[in-house]
């Protein structure tokens, strides 16, 4: 069981880990805190790679980096590979009365590791990598260091997780805001509430609408002269059909205009229905 001391220190770490927002930083930040705490000399994240079969040098504290970078480390060779590859701890006081230990590695960083600790960070059965820490100032590293640096892993991994999607989710927002700008069609859509969600730029153009602030306020005063525009995205909305390359003729501020057009139905990831929505362009005459 943790004590205060270590307690604290999670509470806290947790607490500023919310404030990270870059994933690349995120591993520093964490190994830099997990050394300070366990009040080891050296550490190192490792991270899985996509085969995991091998690990790569993510961060290191207290450690030449580029020097471990030239070293090759596989799952499941070594004290870092064994706990990548069964997902368990590894707490080791004396690293010459353990056969896993890999000598070469002082070799090449100059580092004289005595004793090592470290523990895979993994969420949702995914791995992501080991935190290291090397050699406790003044002692053994304990039974709760070994608790502490598993939760903090365990916590960390949720953290970088959340931090992927929201990168994710901000990647295809701008590859949406980008379709949206350059599609040569217009394109509208309600939300369930009648409040425009959808309006690009070749749609405003056409229907002589200003794009600026119209997401979010009610389509029948924003489409109150285009109502075929408004009729039609309530009556898909309300029947939950949709039509595919079809025309109609309408006037659009006094002038005769052929529309081609496609509606849709917006859903979400479980095919509930939250708006729909009207492709459409004018043709040719």
């Amino acid at each position: 069981m943790l004590g205060t001391y270590h307690l604290s220190a999670l509470f806290e770490i947790l607490n500023r880990l919310h404030f990270v927002y870059e994933p690349e930083k995120l591993w520093q930040f964490v190994l830099e805190q997990a050394c300070k705490t366990v009040q080891a000399e050296a550490g190192t994240f490792f991270e899985l790679a996509a085969d995991e079969k091998t690990l790569d040098v993510k961060s290191a504290y207290g450690i030449d980096a580029k020097r471990l970078g030239e070293i090759s480390f596989q799952s499941g060779v070594g004290i870092v590979g064994w706990a990548a590859q069964y997902h368990q701890p590894a707490l080791v006081p004396d690293v010459r009365q353990d056969n896993r230990f890999n000598k070469k590695i002082d070799l090449v960083t100059g580092f004289t590791t005595r004793s090592i600790l470290c523990v895979p960070v993994f969420s949702q059965k995914k791995t992501y990598g080991v935190l290291e820490v090397l050699n406790r100032k003044g002692g053994q590293f304990s039974p709760q260091d070994q608790e502490f640096m598993t939760l903090l892993g365990r916590q960390s991994a949720v953290a970088y997780q959340n931090l992927l999607l929201i990168d994710e989710v901000s990647h295809t927002k701008i590859l949406f805001e980008s379709l949206l700008e350059n599609l040569s069609g217009g394109l509208v859509a309600i939300g369930l509430d009648g409040k425009i969600t959808i309006l690009n730029p070749s749609a405003a153009a056409i229907l002589k609408l200003s794009s600026a602030d119209q997401i979010g306020q009610p389509a029948k005063e924003v489409l109150k002269a285009a109502a075929w525009f408004l009729e039609t995205l309530w009556n898909t909305l309300s029947s939950k059909s949709t039509v595919s390359r079809q025309e109609t003729q309408q006037t659009l501020h006094g002038e005769p205009s052929r529309i081609g057009y496609t509606t849709i139905l917006i859903k979400d990831p479980q095919k509930i229905v939250l708006g729909a929505g009207i492709i459409f362009q004018k043709l040719a005459n």
